[in-house]
């Protein structure tokens, strides 16, 4: 039994708690339909399209998509998980803490401790330094 799983039920949070609170918490909103629309017209558009996007002050949007039920239970039986997915379900714990008026989680690694960590793919610098 890892510990995110005696965690989550020690302080009674339901998978279901934690993917509604990622899926609104992670929302796009218009900020971000803005940035998109933006760096979906700067591709199309020919002056721009050699330019970065530093160059037209276009930020890469940072919400996207939550987590989803099927990752909260791999998680919780203690299965490996991105790290993107990991500070999602973190992001998720401390927001449904804080709407139960408990403390939140301070550090990051003390929920997920012993956790098998999944590693992605390496840099492709790094791959032509190791030849």
């Amino acid at each position: 039994m890892g510990t995110f799983k005696t965690f989550i039920d020690s302080k009674g949070i339901k998978a279901e708690d934690l993917v509604g609170v990622s899926n609104s918490r992670e929302r796009w909103g218009n900020d971000g339909r803005k940035l998109l629309n933006a760096r979906v017209a700067k591709r199309r558009s020919a002056e721009n399209k050699d330019k970065k996007y530093a160059e037209l002050n276009l930020a890469k949007p940072t919400a996207g998509r939550g987590i989803s039920l099927h990752q909260v239970e791999a998680a919780v039986a203690g299965k490996s998980q991105p790290r993107k997915v990991r500070s999602k379900l973190f992001k998720a714990v401390n927001e449904v803490l804080k709407a139960k008026k408990q403390p939140e989680v301070a550090d990051f690694k003390a929920l997920f401790e012993g956790a098998e960590i999944k590693k992605g793919k390496a840099p492709k610098a790094a791959e032509a330094a190791k030849k």
